[in-house]
C-alpha cells in the first residue's frame, strides 16, 4: 500500500482546494497517472500517484488540503482495497460523515467558531464551498467597516512582490520607441491570419528572438555568482482581465510566429476570464513581458520575479508631435519600452543594449513577420 500525498505545489500558497477526482474507487491506477486536481491560488493542478496498484479515495470533493496531507490510498490488490474498507466500517469512530450540501474547509470552520459564526450565516454566503476568505468577509464589517479581505489570487501576489523587493535588487531603464510600422504591420497581419495581433505579439517575437545574442536576461537561478542560461525563449507575460493578475508563459516563442503567438495570447485572455489556467500554462519563464492595458500608461517599472533576471514592459502608445529628417512637422505613434533587471547579473550598458535592439525591431519591424 502507498499513500497519495499532497506535495508543495507553490511558494506562496499554504493550502489548497481538492475540486475534483479523475478515477474512481477501485480503479486500477499506474505510477505517475493523475488522480485528482486541485485548485491553488493561481491554477489548476493534477496530482499524481507514485505506484501501480487499485484506488482507494480518503476525501470527498470539494476539501480544503494542505501539502502533506493523505488524499487517496493505492493497494496492490482490490482484494487488500476491500479488508481496508471493512476494516475502516468496524472500527468504532467509523462513520459517514452528515449529509449536507454545504462544505466548509478547515480553515473556514476554525475561523468560523473563533468569531462566532453560525453555519446559517455560513449557508447565507450562498456558496457551495465556504472557504477562509469567505468566513473572514463576514467577519470584516464587525471589525472594521473599512477593511477589505484581499482574494486569495492577491494574497499570492502580495507575497511574490514581498519576496521581489526582498531579495533581487533591481534598476530600470526606458527607451522610447517609435511604433508606427509595428502598428502597421500588425494590422497587416490582422487582416492576412484573421488573428488578432497587435504590438504587445510584435514585442514578444522581437524579445525572444534577442536571447542568443543577450543570453544573460534569459538567464534563471542567480546563486553565489552564478546563473543558469537558458536554452530557449520561454516569456511570461502579464494577462490581466479584471479577473486577477496571471503570468502564463509563451514557451519556446523564438519558435513561433507571430500569428502563433497570436493565437496563444488569445487563448490566455480566454482562460484568464474563466480562472482555468493549467500549472503548466504559468511554469518555466525565464523573462517575462509586462503590459499595460491603459493608453494613458506611459511608463511602468515592473518587478523582477524572484528567479529570473529581468522583466521588459510595454507602456500605452501615445502620440506626439516630431520632425522629420528635413524638419517637417510630423505626428507619430511612440511607447515607452522599459527594462527592471536584477543588477547582479547584468548592469546598465547591458540593458541599454537590449532596449536597444528592441527598438530597431519594432522600428524596422519586417523581418518578424518573415520567421
Amino acid at each position: 500500500m502507498s499513500d497519495v500525498v499532497v506535495p508543495k505545489l507553490n511558494a506562496n500558497d499554504s493550502a489548497y482546494t481538492l475540486v475534483g477526482w479523475v478515477v474512481e474507487d477501485g480503479q486500477a491506477v499506474r505510477a505517475g497517472d493523475p488522480v485528482a486536481e486541485a485548485e491553488t491560488s493561481k491554477a489548476t493542478v493534477e496530482l499524481h500517484c507514485q505506484d501501480d496498484g487499485v484506488l482507494h479515495r480518503l476525501v470527498a470533493v470539494p476539501a480544503e488540503c494542505r501539502p502533506g496531507d493523505v488524499i487517496a490510498r493505492v493497494f496492490a490488490t482490490e482484494a487488500d482495497r476491500r479488508a481496508f474498507v471493512a476494516a475502516a466500517v468496524q472500527a468504532p469512530d467509523a462513520g459517514p460523515p452528515p449529509a449536507s450540501d454545504l462544505v466548509v474547509t478547515d480553515a473556514a470552520r476554525a475561523r468560523a467558531d473563533e468569531l462566532g459564526v453560525s453555519r446559517e450565516q455560513l449557508h447565507a454566503i450562498g456558496k457551495r464551498v465556504v472557504r477562509l476568505e469567505d468566513v473572514e468577509s463576514l467577519a470584516a464589517p464587525a471589525a472594521s467597516a473599512s477593511r477589505h479581505v484581499l482574494p486569495r489570487a492577491q494574497q499570492a501576489v502580495a507575497a511574490v512582490v514581498a519576496e521581489s523587493h526582498g531579495t533581487v535588487p533591481t534598476a530600470f531603464a526606458a527607451i522610447k520607441v517609435s511604433v508606427d510600422g509595428a502598428g502597421d504591420l500588425a494590422r497587416e497581419l490582422t487582416r492576412r491570419t484573421r488573428r488578432l495581433v497587435g504590438v504587445p505579439e510584435l514585442l514578444i517575437k522581437a524579445l525572444a528572438g534577442l536571447r542568443e545574442a543577450h543570453p544573460l536576461f534569459f538567464a534563471t537561478g542567480y546563486e553565489s555568482g552564478s546563473v543558469v542560461v537558458a536554452e530557449g525563449a520561454h516569456v511570461g507575460v502579464t494577462v490581466d482581465v479584471g479577473t486577477g493578475l496571471f503570468i502564463p508563459v509563451v514557451h519556446d516563442a523564438d519558435e513561433l510566429s507571430c500569428d502563433e503567438i497570436a493565437d496563444v495570447m488569445a487563448e490566455f485572455r480566454e482562460r484568464a476570464m474563466d480562472n482555468a489556467f493549467k500549472a503548466a500554462d504559468l511554469e518555466g519563464a525565464n523573462i517575462m513581458v509586462s503590459l499595460q492595458n491603459d493608453a494613458d500608461v506611459v511608463l511602468a517599472y515592473p518587478i523582477v520575479f524572484p528567479g529570473q533576471t529581468c522583466v521588459v514592459s510595454l507602456g500605452g502608445v501615445q502620440r506626439e508631435l516630431d520632425v522629420d529628417d528635413a524638419g517637417a512637422p510630423r505626428v507619430r505613434r511612440v511607447a515607452v519600452v522599459g527594462i527592471a533587471y536584477d543588477h547582479r547579473v547584468v548592469n546598465g550598458r547591458d540593458a541599454v543594449e537590449l532596449l536597444q535592439a528592441i527598438k530597431r525591431s519594432l522600428e524596422d519591424p519586417a523581418p518578424l513577420a518573415e520567421e
